[in-house]
């Protein structure tokens, strides 16, 4: 880590070629003798990640980010914010540090906090994030697991980031390949702590860590502008009879859906009424539409179409909107109404993409005139015009 980089007139430099392709930096020769090209290309694109994803980073010039790689897995300004207001704590651990940005997020409210990290070359990034916050949390270069066994300190909250890469590189599909593999250490966490947080990917399917993890109290799905970020699993020493559930899509207006996991089916189906209702992402992701449907009074369209209606508007976890028409999908229909007008194109359960629907009918852009080429349990295949609210 080379502390050069954060020299006024450095920082001020890779400021004014914050636009630059990293590439194309890279092999520039610039006006500074004791740093590398690679160390300049390194900060210029943490730069440019931490504009978006750490903004208040990016507004302190006293930052130095390590390797994209290592940027990648960092969560998020915005989540790690949420996460730290999850719960009122005194103590916490951070058994898989990173780059330090979820602890710092916690250091803010929690006034003992614990930094660990094993890879020796990153730990010294996160110590001069935290350092550079006056943040007085603590950071260890070691392995959390082995710190965990032989400490005698216990904590609030202890908190899991695992690594999604594997040892032979490829990403980790099932919670048992992520690293530290937290199912053969969970005794051990929770003898710790009466709290343990464990993020995982998204892709991780729920079902089955729920089953194994074994402990969950709570789930969070958490998305951001509609794209799911991360998974939340709260493991309790506690026993627990139900999981609780809570869907979030940050930085929106939108609802939050709360309710207890269940697998039990019990759908109703109708035709479109007067509303439409798109769930976002994180409510997709739990698939717990049966619930989403008794919470807000509605019924769905069609089996696979994941769409709603309701007679009444109601405050929804998603896009709301008013229907305008509804015809049988067949393409006579659509050259007439609709082919070279200015729609928005939603495809749910339909063979074609919007693409194809796109080029076929030479659909424009439009914000908030939409076609949705979708399925009816009882009309088949149709398309609903509708108004975005």
């Amino acid at each position: 880590m080379n502390l050069a980089v954060i020299i006024a007139e450095v920082d001020e430099y890779l400021r004014i070629h914050l636009h630059e392709n990293a590439a194309t930096f890279m092999l520039k020769k610039h006006p500074f003798q004791h740093i590398s090209n690679q160390e300049l290309t390194q900060q210029l694109v943490g730069l440019q990640k931490a504009r978006y994803k750490f903004p208040m980073l990016f507004e302190n010039h006293q930052i130095i980010y390590p390797p994209k790689v290592n940027l990648e897995q960092t969560s998020s300004e915005v989540t790690a914010t949420y996460k730290s207001l999850l719960f009122k704590i005194d103590s916490m651990i951070d058994l898989t540090g990173g780059f330090g940005m979820d602890v710092s997020a916690f250091a803010k409210r929690c006034p003992i906090t614990t930094h660990l990290e094993s890879c020796a070359y990153l730990q010294p990034y996160a110590q001069q994030l935290l350092k550079t916050q006056l943040l007085p949390t603590k950071s260890l270069c070691t392995d959390g697991i082995e710190f965990l066994k032989k400490t005698l300190d216990s904590y609030d909250l202890i908190y899991l980031d695992p690594s999604r890469k594997t040892k032979t590189n490829t990403k980790a599909v099932l919670l048992k390949d992520y690293e530290p593999n937290v199912i053969d250490h969970l005794d051990l966490l929770l003898s710790k702590s009466k709290r343990v947080m464990i993020k995982t990917s998204p892709m991780l399917d729920i079902t089955a860590g729920l089953k194994q993890l074994q402990k969950v109290g709570e789930l969070y799905v958490v998305a951001v502008k509609n794209e799911v970020k991360e998974l939340l699993w709260i493991l309790s020493d506690k026993e627990v009879d139900q999981v609780t559930l809570t869907c979030i899509n940050l930085q929106t207006e939108q609802p939050v859906f709360k309710n207890l996991w269940s697998t039990q089916s019990n759908t109703s189906y109708s035709k479109p009424q007067k509303y439409l209702y798109e769930p976002n992402a994180a409510v997709m992701k739990s698939q717990q539409f049966d619930s989403l449907m008794t919470q807000y009074s509605l019924e769905k369209l069609d089996q696979d179409a994941h769409l709603f209606t309701s007679k009444q508007s109601v405050d929804f976890p998603g896009r709301v909107f008013e229907i305008i028409n509804v015809i049988e999908n067949k393409p006579k229909n659509i050259k007439r109404l609709f082919a070279k007008t200015a729609r928005a194109v939603v495809t749910r359960n339909n063979k074609e993409s919007v693409a194809q629907l796109r080029k076929k009918y030479q659909f424009t852009e439009h914000e908030t005139d939409y076609l949705f080429f979708t399925s009816s349990q009882e009309l088949g295949s149709i398309i609903i015009e509708a108004v975005k609210i």
